[in-house]
Protein backbone atom coordinates (compact mmCIF):
# COMPACT_ATOMS: atom_id res chain seq x y z
CA UNK A 1 0.00 0.00 0.00
CA UNK A 2 3.12 2.36 0.69
CA UNK A 3 4.51 1.96 -2.85
CA UNK A 4 0.80 2.38 -3.94
CA UNK A 5 0.57 6.18 -2.27
CA UNK A 6 3.79 7.17 -3.34
CA UNK A 7 3.00 6.59 -6.67
CA UNK A 8 -0.81 8.24 -6.26
CA UNK A 9 0.99 11.15 -4.64
CA UNK A 10 1.88 13.05 -7.28
CA UNK A 11 -1.60 13.15 -8.52
CA UNK A 12 -2.71 15.48 -6.01
CA UNK A 13 0.07 17.94 -6.75
CA UNK A 14 -1.38 20.27 -8.61
CA UNK A 15 -4.73 20.40 -5.78
CA UNK A 16 -1.69 21.64 -3.67
CA UNK A 17 -1.09 24.51 -6.05
CA UNK A 18 -4.38 25.79 -5.65
CA UNK A 19 -4.95 25.59 -2.07
CA UNK A 20 -1.31 26.98 -0.96
CA UNK A 21 1.02 27.11 -3.83
CA UNK A 22 3.85 28.68 -2.12
CA UNK A 23 4.24 25.44 0.28
CA UNK A 24 4.89 22.87 -2.30
CA UNK A 25 9.01 21.70 -2.76
CA UNK A 26 9.32 18.70 -4.76
CA UNK A 27 12.20 17.48 -6.96
CA UNK A 28 10.99 17.49 -10.88
CA UNK A 29 13.01 18.73 -13.35
CA UNK A 30 11.21 21.02 -16.79
CA UNK A 31 13.20 23.88 -18.53
CA UNK A 32 10.46 26.62 -18.88
CA UNK A 33 13.14 29.02 -19.05
CA UNK A 34 13.20 31.48 -22.52
CA UNK A 35 15.20 34.36 -21.43
CA UNK A 36 18.71 35.30 -21.86
CA UNK A 37 19.80 35.23 -18.03
CA UNK A 38 18.55 36.34 -14.99
CA UNK A 39 20.69 39.86 -14.54
CA UNK A 40 21.88 38.98 -11.28
CA UNK A 41 18.71 37.98 -9.46
CA UNK A 42 17.35 34.28 -8.04
CA UNK A 43 13.65 36.35 -7.18
CA UNK A 44 10.49 35.78 -9.73
CA UNK A 45 8.87 38.75 -7.53
CA UNK A 46 7.59 39.84 -4.94
CA UNK A 47 3.71 40.87 -2.63
CA UNK A 48 3.76 43.68 -0.58
CA UNK A 49 7.80 42.65 0.24
CA UNK A 50 7.53 38.30 0.59
CA UNK A 51 9.82 37.42 -2.15
CA UNK A 52 9.05 34.31 -4.58
CA UNK A 53 12.18 32.52 -5.35
CA UNK A 54 12.68 31.17 -8.62
CA UNK A 55 13.31 27.72 -7.19
CA UNK A 56 9.91 27.89 -4.70
CA UNK A 57 8.39 29.31 -8.32
CA UNK A 58 10.42 26.46 -10.82
CA UNK A 59 8.97 22.94 -7.95
CA UNK A 60 5.64 24.70 -8.74
CA UNK A 61 5.52 25.17 -12.77
CA UNK A 62 7.31 21.73 -12.52
CA UNK A 63 4.15 20.34 -10.74
CA UNK A 64 2.12 22.14 -12.65
CA UNK A 65 3.68 20.44 -15.77
CA UNK A 66 3.45 17.15 -14.06
CA UNK A 67 -0.77 17.78 -13.92
CA UNK A 68 -0.80 18.97 -17.56
CA UNK A 69 0.73 16.00 -19.20
CA UNK A 70 -2.49 14.97 -18.74
CA UNK A 71 -4.10 17.87 -19.07
CA UNK A 72 -2.51 19.88 -21.93
CA UNK A 73 -1.30 23.46 -22.10
CA UNK A 74 1.42 25.28 -23.05
CA UNK A 75 4.47 26.34 -21.00
CA UNK A 76 3.92 30.18 -21.09
CA UNK A 77 -0.08 29.57 -19.96
CA UNK A 78 1.11 27.85 -16.81
CA UNK A 79 3.81 30.48 -16.19
CA UNK A 80 0.51 33.04 -16.37
CA UNK A 81 -1.44 30.63 -14.45
CA UNK A 82 1.25 29.34 -11.26
CA UNK A 83 2.11 33.41 -11.17
CA UNK A 84 -1.67 34.36 -10.72
CA UNK A 85 -2.07 31.44 -7.65
CA UNK A 86 1.07 32.35 -6.26
CA UNK A 87 0.35 36.07 -5.82
CA UNK A 88 -3.67 34.92 -5.12
CA UNK A 89 -2.46 33.25 -1.87
CA UNK A 90 -0.08 35.22 -0.72
CA UNK A 91 -2.75 38.36 -1.05
CA UNK A 92 -5.07 35.87 1.00
CA UNK A 93 -2.06 34.71 3.53
CA UNK A 94 -1.24 38.13 4.33
CA UNK A 95 -4.68 39.17 4.96
CA UNK A 96 -5.13 36.27 7.62
CA UNK A 97 -2.01 37.04 9.31
CA UNK A 98 -3.39 40.67 9.52
CA UNK A 99 -6.54 39.68 10.70
CA UNK A 100 -5.17 37.26 13.25
CA UNK A 101 -7.10 34.26 11.82
CA UNK A 102 -5.45 31.34 13.41
CA UNK A 103 -6.47 27.05 12.99
CA UNK A 104 -5.51 25.32 16.50
CA UNK A 105 -3.77 22.13 16.63
CA UNK A 106 -6.61 20.26 17.81
CA UNK A 107 -9.05 21.51 14.51
CA UNK A 108 -6.55 21.07 11.92
CA UNK A 109 -6.12 16.96 13.20
CA UNK A 110 -9.87 16.77 13.72
CA UNK A 111 -9.97 17.74 9.92
CA UNK A 112 -7.08 15.57 8.88
CA UNK A 113 -8.00 12.44 10.29
CA UNK A 114 -12.37 12.72 9.62
CA UNK A 115 -12.48 14.99 6.72
CA UNK A 116 -9.48 14.83 4.00
CA UNK A 117 -10.25 17.15 1.41
CA UNK A 118 -11.64 15.44 -2.00
CA UNK A 119 -8.39 15.04 -3.69
CA UNK A 120 -7.51 13.09 -1.04
CA UNK A 121 -10.97 11.25 -0.99
CA UNK A 122 -10.59 10.36 -4.50
CA UNK A 123 -6.84 9.16 -4.63
CA UNK A 124 -7.28 4.70 -5.52
CA UNK A 125 -5.15 3.78 -1.85
CA UNK A 126 -7.99 5.00 0.13
CA UNK A 127 -10.84 3.34 -2.20
CA UNK A 128 -12.60 0.27 -0.99
CA UNK A 129 -14.05 -2.14 -3.35
CA UNK A 130 -17.14 -0.47 -4.65
CA UNK A 131 -14.64 2.74 -5.88
CA UNK A 132 -15.74 4.86 -2.31
CA UNK A 133 -13.78 6.75 -0.64
CA UNK A 134 -13.12 4.38 2.99
CA UNK A 135 -12.36 6.41 5.53
CA UNK A 136 -11.34 3.38 8.04
CA UNK A 137 -8.68 2.78 5.25
CA UNK A 138 -7.62 6.36 5.27
CA UNK A 139 -7.35 6.56 9.31
CA UNK A 140 -4.93 3.07 9.36
CA UNK A 141 -2.54 4.76 7.30
CA UNK A 142 -2.30 7.28 9.63
CA UNK A 143 -2.35 5.67 12.60
CA UNK A 144 -0.17 3.14 11.33
CA UNK A 145 3.69 3.69 12.75
CA UNK A 146 5.32 2.70 9.83
CA UNK A 147 3.77 5.15 8.03
CA UNK A 148 5.69 8.13 9.56
CA UNK A 149 8.78 6.08 9.15
CA UNK A 150 8.76 6.84 5.74
CA UNK A 151 9.78 10.26 4.25
CA UNK A 152 7.62 10.45 1.48
CA UNK A 153 4.45 9.94 3.48
CA UNK A 154 5.41 11.86 6.07
CA UNK A 155 5.69 14.67 3.23
CA UNK A 156 2.68 13.61 2.10
CA UNK A 157 0.90 14.06 5.47
CA UNK A 158 2.04 17.34 5.36
CA UNK A 159 0.67 18.39 2.37
CA UNK A 160 -2.57 17.23 3.05
CA UNK A 161 -2.05 19.29 6.63
CA UNK A 162 -1.04 21.91 4.46
CA UNK A 163 -4.16 22.36 2.30
CA UNK A 164 -6.69 21.69 4.69
CA UNK A 165 -5.39 24.41 6.97
CA UNK A 166 -5.32 26.69 3.88
CA UNK A 167 -9.03 25.37 3.58
CA UNK A 168 -10.02 26.56 6.86
CA UNK A 169 -8.64 29.36 6.67
CA UNK A 170 -10.25 30.84 3.71
CA UNK A 171 -13.43 29.40 4.96
CA UNK A 172 -13.08 31.60 8.43
CA UNK A 173 -11.85 34.67 6.58
CA UNK A 174 -15.12 34.22 3.83
CA UNK A 175 -17.05 33.69 6.97
CA UNK A 176 -15.52 36.99 8.54
CA UNK A 177 -15.78 39.08 5.25
CA UNK A 178 -19.23 38.06 4.25
CA UNK A 179 -20.81 37.84 7.56
CA UNK A 180 -23.23 41.29 6.95
CA UNK A 181 -23.84 40.14 4.07
CA UNK A 182 -27.89 39.64 3.76
CA UNK A 183 -30.57 39.52 1.37
CA UNK A 184 -34.14 41.40 2.61
CA UNK A 185 -37.58 40.38 1.69
CA UNK A 186 -37.58 43.82 -0.56
CA UNK A 187 -35.09 42.76 -2.31
CA UNK A 188 -35.74 39.73 -3.19
CA UNK A 189 -39.08 40.59 -4.38
CA UNK A 190 -37.37 43.40 -6.11
CA UNK A 191 -34.65 40.59 -7.74
CA UNK A 192 -37.68 38.57 -8.55
CA UNK A 193 -39.49 40.81 -10.22
CA UNK A 194 -36.66 42.03 -12.53
CA UNK A 195 -36.10 38.41 -13.53
CA UNK A 196 -39.44 37.63 -13.85
CA UNK A 197 -41.84 40.27 -15.06
CA UNK A 198 -42.31 40.65 -18.60
CA UNK A 199 -44.13 43.45 -20.81
CA UNK A 200 -45.06 43.40 -24.57
CA UNK A 201 -44.79 46.44 -26.76
CA UNK A 202 -45.79 47.95 -30.33
CA UNK A 203 -42.48 50.11 -32.09
CA UNK A 204 -41.43 51.81 -34.63
CA UNK A 205 -37.46 51.89 -35.20
CA UNK A 206 -35.40 54.31 -37.62
CA UNK A 207 -32.34 53.17 -38.18
CA UNK A 208 -29.33 55.25 -37.87
CA UNK A 209 -27.62 54.00 -40.56
CA UNK A 210 -30.45 55.28 -43.08
CA UNK A 211 -29.28 58.82 -42.43
CA UNK A 212 -26.73 60.22 -45.32
CA UNK A 213 -23.36 61.36 -44.08
CA UNK A 214 -24.16 64.59 -46.11
CA UNK A 215 -26.76 65.50 -43.21
CA UNK A 216 -24.56 65.66 -40.72
CA UNK A 217 -22.06 68.14 -40.22
CA UNK A 218 -18.93 68.36 -37.81
CA UNK A 219 -16.99 71.33 -36.33
CA UNK A 220 -14.07 71.36 -34.49
CA UNK A 221 -16.13 72.32 -31.26
CA UNK A 222 -18.12 69.40 -31.66
CA UNK A 223 -15.09 67.04 -31.68
CA UNK A 224 -13.71 68.38 -28.55
CA UNK A 225 -16.62 68.60 -26.88
CA UNK A 226 -16.81 64.45 -27.23
CA UNK A 227 -13.11 63.96 -26.96
CA UNK A 228 -14.04 65.60 -23.53
CA UNK A 229 -16.69 63.77 -23.01
CA UNK A 230 -15.03 60.47 -24.41
CA UNK A 231 -11.41 60.99 -21.77
CA UNK A 232 -12.16 58.15 -19.36
CA UNK A 233 -12.81 56.21 -22.23
CA UNK A 234 -9.64 57.04 -23.71
CA UNK A 235 -7.29 56.77 -20.25
CA UNK A 236 -4.39 54.74 -21.45
CA UNK A 237 -3.67 52.88 -17.95
CA UNK A 238 -0.03 52.90 -16.08
CA UNK A 239 2.82 53.47 -18.38
CA UNK A 240 2.88 52.37 -21.67
CA UNK A 241 5.54 51.47 -24.91
CA UNK A 242 5.55 51.11 -28.50
CA UNK A 243 7.95 48.46 -30.13
CA UNK A 244 8.65 48.09 -33.73
CA UNK A 245 9.07 43.96 -35.01
CA UNK A 246 9.47 41.54 -37.39
CA UNK A 247 8.47 37.63 -38.03
CA UNK A 248 10.35 35.64 -39.94
CA UNK A 249 8.21 32.86 -41.84
CA UNK A 250 7.40 31.45 -45.28
CA UNK A 251 4.14 32.29 -47.26
CA UNK A 252 5.50 30.62 -50.30
CA UNK A 253 2.70 28.26 -50.33
CA UNK A 254 -0.29 30.89 -49.90
CA UNK A 255 1.05 32.24 -52.73
CA UNK A 256 1.09 29.78 -55.47
CA UNK A 257 -2.51 29.11 -54.78
CA UNK A 258 -3.50 32.59 -55.23
CA UNK A 259 -1.52 32.30 -58.25
CA UNK A 260 -3.53 29.07 -58.85
CA UNK A 261 -6.94 30.78 -58.23
CA UNK A 262 -6.61 33.96 -59.76
CA UNK A 263 -4.16 33.60 -62.73
CA UNK A 264 -4.93 29.65 -63.45
CA UNK A 265 -8.97 29.97 -62.45
CA UNK A 266 -9.26 27.33 -60.17
CA UNK A 267 -11.94 27.13 -58.28
CA UNK A 268 -11.63 28.87 -54.93
CA UNK A 269 -14.24 26.39 -52.95
CA UNK A 270 -12.14 23.37 -54.60
CA UNK A 271 -9.23 24.50 -53.20
CA UNK A 272 -10.60 25.42 -49.58
CA UNK A 273 -11.97 21.95 -49.53
CA UNK A 274 -8.84 20.23 -50.78
CA UNK A 275 -6.16 22.28 -48.66
CA UNK A 276 -7.86 24.39 -45.80
CA UNK A 277 -6.87 23.70 -42.36
CA UNK A 278 -9.93 25.06 -40.88
CA UNK A 279 -11.50 21.87 -39.87
CA UNK A 280 -14.98 24.23 -39.24
CA UNK A 281 -15.29 25.56 -43.11
CA UNK A 282 -13.04 23.62 -45.46
CA UNK A 283 -15.92 20.64 -46.08
CA UNK A 284 -17.91 23.90 -47.06
CA UNK A 285 -15.51 25.18 -49.41
CA UNK A 286 -14.18 27.72 -46.63
CA UNK A 287 -17.75 28.98 -46.41
CA UNK A 288 -17.33 31.42 -43.57
CA UNK A 289 -21.18 33.08 -43.73
CA UNK A 290 -22.16 36.54 -43.36
CA UNK A 291 -20.26 38.11 -40.74
CA UNK A 292 -20.43 42.47 -38.93
CA UNK A 293 -17.24 44.04 -37.38
CA UNK A 294 -16.04 42.61 -34.07
CA UNK A 295 -16.59 39.06 -34.80
CA UNK A 296 -13.27 38.08 -36.86
CA UNK A 297 -9.59 39.16 -35.40
CA UNK A 298 -9.12 42.73 -36.64
CA UNK A 299 -6.90 41.76 -39.31
CA UNK A 300 -9.15 39.38 -40.89
CA UNK A 301 -11.86 41.27 -40.48
CA UNK A 302 -10.03 44.87 -42.20
CA UNK A 303 -8.66 42.66 -45.69
CA UNK A 304 -12.81 41.23 -45.97
CA UNK A 305 -14.49 44.14 -45.57
CA UNK A 306 -11.74 46.00 -48.25
CA UNK A 307 -12.21 43.66 -50.99
CA UNK A 308 -14.38 44.31 -53.95
CA UNK A 309 -16.91 41.12 -54.62
CA UNK A 310 -15.63 38.55 -56.52
CA UNK A 311 -11.85 39.45 -55.27
CA UNK A 312 -9.03 37.33 -53.59
CA UNK A 313 -6.75 38.74 -50.96
CA UNK A 314 -2.86 38.53 -50.79
CA UNK A 315 -1.65 36.09 -48.54
CA UNK A 316 -2.52 37.02 -45.09
CA UNK A 317 -0.96 36.55 -41.94
CA UNK A 318 -3.01 36.08 -38.14
CA UNK A 319 -2.29 34.29 -35.18
CA UNK A 320 -4.40 31.31 -36.87
CA UNK A 321 -1.77 31.01 -40.00
CA UNK A 322 -1.94 32.38 -43.37
CA UNK A 323 -4.88 33.06 -45.07
CA UNK A 324 -6.44 33.70 -48.38
CA UNK A 325 -9.37 35.50 -48.44
CA UNK A 326 -12.48 35.72 -51.24
CA UNK A 327 -15.51 38.01 -50.21
CA UNK A 328 -18.35 37.11 -52.34
CA UNK A 329 -21.00 40.17 -50.78
CA UNK A 330 -21.02 43.23 -49.17
CA UNK A 331 -24.70 43.11 -47.27
CA UNK A 332 -25.76 46.73 -46.49
CA UNK A 333 -26.66 47.34 -43.01
CA UNK A 334 -31.35 46.45 -42.85
CA UNK A 335 -33.19 47.20 -40.14
CA UNK A 336 -32.88 43.44 -38.91
CA UNK A 337 -29.08 43.57 -38.99
CA UNK A 338 -28.36 47.43 -38.19
CA UNK A 339 -24.40 47.03 -39.27
CA UNK A 340 -22.44 46.17 -42.57
CA UNK A 341 -21.61 42.56 -43.12
CA UNK A 342 -19.73 40.51 -45.70
CA UNK A 343 -19.96 37.08 -46.98
CA UNK A 344 -16.50 35.39 -47.20
CA UNK A 345 -14.83 32.45 -47.82
CA UNK A 346 -11.29 31.84 -46.60
CA UNK A 347 -7.91 29.17 -47.33
CA UNK A 348 -6.52 28.80 -43.57
CA UNK A 349 -2.82 27.43 -44.02
CA UNK A 350 -1.62 26.54 -40.25
CA UNK A 351 2.08 26.99 -39.47
CA UNK A 352 3.48 24.05 -38.97
CA UNK A 353 7.32 24.02 -39.13
CA UNK A 354 9.48 20.54 -39.73
CA UNK A 355 12.02 20.55 -36.99
CA UNK A 356 15.06 20.60 -39.87
CA UNK A 357 12.74 24.15 -40.99
CA UNK A 358 12.28 25.09 -36.94
CA UNK A 359 16.35 25.05 -36.35
CA UNK A 360 16.68 27.28 -39.69
CA UNK A 361 14.52 29.42 -39.06
CA UNK A 362 15.79 30.01 -35.33
CA UNK A 363 19.51 30.58 -36.65
CA UNK A 364 18.41 33.21 -39.12
CA UNK A 365 16.38 34.85 -36.00
CA UNK A 366 19.38 34.72 -34.26
CA UNK A 367 21.75 36.58 -37.06
CA UNK A 368 18.83 38.91 -37.75
CA UNK A 369 18.80 39.77 -33.86
CA UNK A 370 22.61 40.09 -34.13
CA UNK A 371 22.56 42.06 -37.23
CA UNK A 372 19.92 44.74 -35.45
CA UNK A 373 22.02 44.87 -32.24
CA UNK A 374 24.56 46.11 -35.08
CA UNK A 375 22.59 48.68 -37.24
CA UNK A 376 19.26 49.11 -35.34
CA UNK A 377 15.72 47.58 -36.24
CA UNK A 378 14.44 49.86 -39.22
CA UNK A 379 18.20 48.94 -40.82
CA UNK A 380 18.50 45.43 -40.25
CA UNK A 381 14.91 44.91 -42.03
CA UNK A 382 15.71 46.76 -44.93
CA UNK A 383 18.97 44.85 -45.59
CA UNK A 384 17.17 41.36 -44.97
CA UNK A 385 13.99 42.49 -46.99
CA UNK A 386 11.78 42.18 -43.85
CA UNK A 387 8.51 43.76 -43.06
CA UNK A 388 8.21 46.24 -39.95
CA UNK A 389 5.30 46.08 -37.80
CA UNK A 390 4.45 48.94 -34.91
CA UNK A 391 1.83 47.25 -32.85
CA UNK A 392 0.92 50.66 -31.41
CA UNK A 393 0.93 51.27 -27.33
CA UNK A 394 0.57 48.71 -25.22
CA UNK A 395 0.00 48.63 -21.36
CA UNK A 396 1.80 46.82 -18.91
CA UNK A 397 0.86 42.94 -18.38
CA UNK A 398 -0.43 42.82 -22.46
CA UNK A 399 1.51 41.17 -25.52
CA UNK A 400 1.93 42.04 -29.02
CA UNK A 401 -0.79 42.51 -31.25
CA UNK A 402 -0.85 39.68 -34.01
CA UNK A 403 2.06 37.60 -32.41
CA UNK A 404 -0.66 35.86 -30.26
CA UNK A 405 0.02 34.63 -26.62
CA UNK A 406 3.83 33.90 -25.30
CA UNK A 407 4.67 37.48 -25.62
CA UNK A 408 4.19 39.37 -22.29
CA UNK A 409 7.58 39.04 -21.37
CA UNK A 410 8.57 41.16 -23.95
CA UNK A 411 6.53 44.14 -22.78
CA UNK A 412 7.52 43.19 -19.37
CA UNK A 413 10.93 43.52 -19.93
CA UNK A 414 10.75 46.30 -22.06
CA UNK A 415 9.38 48.58 -19.17
CA UNK A 416 12.07 47.65 -17.34
CA UNK A 417 14.33 48.92 -20.24
CA UNK A 418 15.59 52.14 -22.14
CA UNK A 419 14.47 53.52 -25.68
CA UNK A 420 16.49 51.57 -28.25
CA UNK A 421 16.93 47.99 -26.21
CA UNK A 422 16.71 44.99 -28.84
CA UNK A 423 15.23 42.27 -27.47
CA UNK A 424 15.99 38.81 -27.32
CA UNK A 425 14.84 36.41 -30.12
CA UNK A 426 11.32 34.97 -29.08
CA UNK A 427 8.81 32.91 -30.55
CA UNK A 428 5.32 32.13 -30.69
CA UNK A 429 3.17 29.91 -32.93
CA UNK A 430 3.48 32.37 -35.54
CA UNK A 431 7.24 32.44 -35.68
CA UNK A 432 10.51 33.79 -34.60
CA UNK A 433 10.44 37.57 -33.83
CA UNK A 434 12.43 40.36 -32.50
CA UNK A 435 11.63 43.31 -30.85
CA UNK A 436 13.03 47.28 -30.04
CA UNK A 437 11.43 49.52 -28.15
CA UNK A 438 10.99 52.35 -29.59
CA UNK A 439 8.81 55.07 -27.36
CA UNK A 440 7.52 55.20 -23.90
CA UNK A 441 4.79 57.25 -22.42
CA UNK A 442 3.59 58.06 -18.95
CA UNK A 443 -0.10 57.02 -17.81
CA UNK A 444 -2.81 59.90 -19.01
CA UNK A 445 -5.37 60.37 -21.89
CA UNK A 446 -4.27 59.71 -25.37
CA UNK A 447 -3.90 63.05 -27.63
CA UNK A 448 -6.76 64.41 -29.67
CA UNK A 449 -4.83 64.22 -32.63
CA UNK A 450 -4.17 59.83 -31.70
CA UNK A 451 -7.63 59.30 -30.98
CA UNK A 452 -9.33 62.10 -33.59
CA UNK A 453 -10.44 59.75 -35.80
CA UNK A 454 -12.55 57.10 -32.62
CA UNK A 455 -13.71 60.88 -31.86
CA UNK A 456 -14.68 61.63 -35.36
CA UNK A 457 -17.03 58.40 -35.70
CA UNK A 458 -18.48 58.75 -32.08
CA UNK A 459 -19.82 62.48 -32.69
CA UNK A 460 -21.11 61.19 -36.23
CA UNK A 461 -22.56 58.29 -35.04
CA UNK A 462 -24.46 60.31 -32.38
CA UNK A 463 -25.43 62.69 -34.67
CA UNK A 464 -27.04 59.94 -37.00
CA UNK A 465 -29.30 58.62 -33.90
CA UNK A 466 -30.09 62.05 -33.28
CA UNK A 467 -31.30 62.91 -36.39
CA UNK A 468 -33.08 59.59 -36.51
CA UNK A 469 -34.83 60.60 -33.24
CA UNK A 470 -36.12 63.69 -34.63
CA UNK A 471 -37.72 61.76 -37.36
CA UNK A 472 -39.78 60.21 -34.75
CA UNK A 473 -40.85 63.32 -32.66
CA UNK A 474 -43.73 64.24 -35.09
CA UNK A 475 -45.26 60.35 -35.06
CA UNK A 476 -45.10 60.85 -31.20
CA UNK A 477 -46.31 64.33 -31.20
CA UNK A 478 -49.39 63.07 -33.32
CA UNK A 479 -50.15 60.30 -30.86
CA UNK A 480 -50.35 62.13 -28.07
CA UNK A 481 -52.75 64.59 -29.51
CA UNK A 482 -55.05 61.67 -30.10
CA UNK A 483 -54.07 60.05 -33.36
CA UNK A 484 -53.48 56.31 -33.73
CA UNK A 485 -50.32 54.48 -33.34
CA UNK A 486 -50.51 52.32 -35.96
CA UNK A 487 -51.90 54.98 -38.41
CA UNK A 488 -49.58 57.98 -37.62
CA UNK A 489 -46.53 55.36 -38.51
CA UNK A 490 -47.98 54.04 -41.55
CA UNK A 491 -48.42 58.09 -43.04
CA UNK A 492 -44.62 58.32 -41.69
CA UNK A 493 -43.93 55.29 -44.33
CA UNK A 494 -42.83 53.32 -40.83
CA UNK A 495 -43.64 49.97 -39.94
CA UNK A 496 -45.08 48.87 -36.72
CA UNK A 497 -43.63 46.02 -34.85
CA UNK A 498 -44.14 44.15 -31.83
CA UNK A 499 -41.63 42.96 -29.24
CA UNK A 500 -42.11 40.92 -26.46
CA UNK A 501 -42.84 39.63 -23.93
CA UNK A 502 -39.50 40.02 -22.36
CA UNK A 503 -37.78 40.67 -18.92
CA UNK A 504 -35.51 43.39 -17.94
CA UNK A 505 -32.65 40.77 -18.29
CA UNK A 506 -33.53 39.42 -21.74
CA UNK A 507 -31.80 39.94 -25.26
CA UNK A 508 -34.32 41.69 -27.62
CA UNK A 509 -33.71 41.22 -31.21
CA UNK A 510 -32.60 44.71 -32.70
CA UNK A 511 -32.88 46.86 -29.35
CA UNK A 512 -30.00 44.43 -27.48
CA UNK A 513 -29.54 43.66 -23.11
CA UNK A 514 -29.95 46.28 -20.94
CA UNK A 515 -30.42 48.80 -23.11
CA UNK A 516 -32.56 52.16 -23.21
CA UNK A 517 -34.69 50.79 -25.39
CA UNK A 518 -35.84 48.05 -22.46
CA UNK A 519 -35.71 50.60 -19.71
CA UNK A 520 -38.17 52.88 -21.35
CA UNK A 521 -40.26 50.19 -21.86
CA UNK A 522 -40.44 49.09 -18.08
CA UNK A 523 -41.17 52.88 -17.43
CA UNK A 524 -44.67 52.20 -19.48
CA UNK A 525 -48.00 51.67 -18.65
CA UNK A 526 -50.28 50.21 -21.05
CA UNK A 527 -51.04 51.85 -23.64
CA UNK A 528 -48.89 54.72 -22.61
CA UNK A 529 -46.02 56.56 -25.35
CA UNK A 530 -42.57 56.15 -24.58
CA UNK A 531 -40.98 59.32 -25.31
CA UNK A 532 -38.49 58.97 -28.19
CA UNK A 533 -35.72 56.16 -27.21
CA UNK A 534 -32.16 57.26 -28.75
CA UNK A 535 -29.70 54.18 -28.62
CA UNK A 536 -26.62 54.05 -30.98
CA UNK A 537 -28.05 51.75 -33.60
CA UNK A 538 -31.20 54.24 -34.01
CA UNK A 539 -34.15 55.72 -32.21
CA UNK A 540 -37.33 54.25 -31.54
CA UNK A 541 -40.52 54.86 -30.29
CA UNK A 542 -42.47 52.44 -27.68
CA UNK A 543 -45.98 51.82 -26.77
CA UNK A 544 -46.75 48.96 -23.97
CA UNK A 545 -49.88 46.60 -24.61
CA UNK A 546 -49.14 44.15 -22.01
CA UNK A 547 -47.11 44.02 -18.52
CA UNK A 548 -49.30 41.51 -16.86
CA UNK A 549 -48.38 41.43 -12.97
CA UNK A 550 -46.02 38.53 -11.54
CA UNK A 551 -47.31 34.85 -10.33
CA UNK A 552 -47.56 35.23 -6.81
CA UNK A 553 -47.95 31.90 -6.51
CA UNK A 554 -45.17 31.33 -8.55
CA UNK A 555 -43.06 33.69 -6.58
CA UNK A 556 -43.78 32.08 -3.25
CA UNK A 557 -43.06 28.77 -4.34
CA UNK A 558 -39.69 29.75 -5.97
CA UNK A 559 -38.81 32.28 -3.09
CA UNK A 560 -36.11 30.14 -0.95
CA UNK A 561 -34.39 29.04 -4.47
CA UNK A 562 -34.21 32.60 -5.34
CA UNK A 563 -33.05 33.87 -2.47
CA UNK A 564 -29.84 31.47 -2.47
CA UNK A 565 -29.59 32.34 -6.28
CA UNK A 566 -29.43 36.07 -4.96
CA UNK A 567 -27.52 35.45 -1.81
CA UNK A 568 -24.53 33.66 -4.12
CA UNK A 569 -24.64 36.29 -6.01
CA UNK A 570 -24.41 38.71 -3.27
CA UNK A 571 -21.73 36.75 -1.90
CA UNK A 572 -19.59 36.22 -5.07
CA UNK A 573 -19.40 40.04 -5.61
CA UNK A 574 -18.71 41.06 -2.14
CA UNK A 575 -15.23 38.66 -2.21
CA UNK A 576 -14.71 39.88 -5.47
CA UNK A 577 -14.79 43.54 -5.11
CA UNK A 578 -12.60 42.99 -1.77
CA UNK A 579 -10.09 41.09 -3.71
CA UNK A 580 -9.56 43.47 -6.32
CA UNK A 581 -8.99 46.05 -3.90
CA UNK A 582 -6.58 44.63 -1.92
CA UNK A 583 -4.53 43.59 -5.32
CA UNK A 584 -5.20 47.49 -6.53
CA UNK A 585 -3.54 48.66 -3.12
CA UNK A 586 -0.86 45.92 -2.87
CA UNK A 587 3.09 46.07 -4.05
CA UNK A 588 3.40 43.87 -6.65
CA UNK A 589 6.75 43.37 -8.66
CA UNK A 590 6.91 40.95 -11.39
CA UNK A 591 10.30 39.57 -12.47
CA UNK A 592 9.19 36.71 -14.69
CA UNK A 593 10.25 38.11 -17.81
CA UNK A 594 13.80 37.86 -16.55
CA UNK A 595 13.43 33.98 -16.57
CA UNK A 596 10.39 33.11 -18.57
CA UNK A 597 8.83 33.58 -21.74
CA UNK A 598 5.62 34.04 -22.03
Amino acid sequence: MMTKLRESTGLIMWFVIAAFVGLIVVEWGADFSGTSGSRGTDVVGSINGDEIPLRQFQDALSNAARQRRVAGGGDGQLVREVWDSMVYESLIRQKVEEMGIQISDEELAYFTRLDPPQAVQQLSVFLNEEGEFDPVIYQEFLVDPTTHSEKSNRVFILQVESMIRSQLLNQRLQGLLLETVRVTPQELRQYYIEQNEKVTLDYVYVAASTVEDSTISLTEADIQSKYEEMAPQLQHPYTTSRRGLFVRQSSHFAHRLRREIVDGGADFADMATAVSEDEGSAANGGELGAFGRGSMVPEFEAVAFALAPGEVSEPLKTVYGWHLILTEEILPATDESPEERVRARHILLKFRPSPKTEEVALEAAEAFQQLTLDRGLSAAAAIEALEVRDPGWVSEGGGLEGLGAGTQWIVSRFFDSEVGEISPVGSTDAGYFVAALAERRAEGVTPLEEARQQVEWAVRSSRRSEVAGEQLQSVRQAVVAGAKFAAVANDAGLEVRTGGPFSRTDFVPGAGRGSRFIGAAFELSVGQISDVVVQNNGAYLLRLTERPSIDESAFAEARVEVEAELLQARRSEALQTWFAQIFESADIEDHRHLFYSF
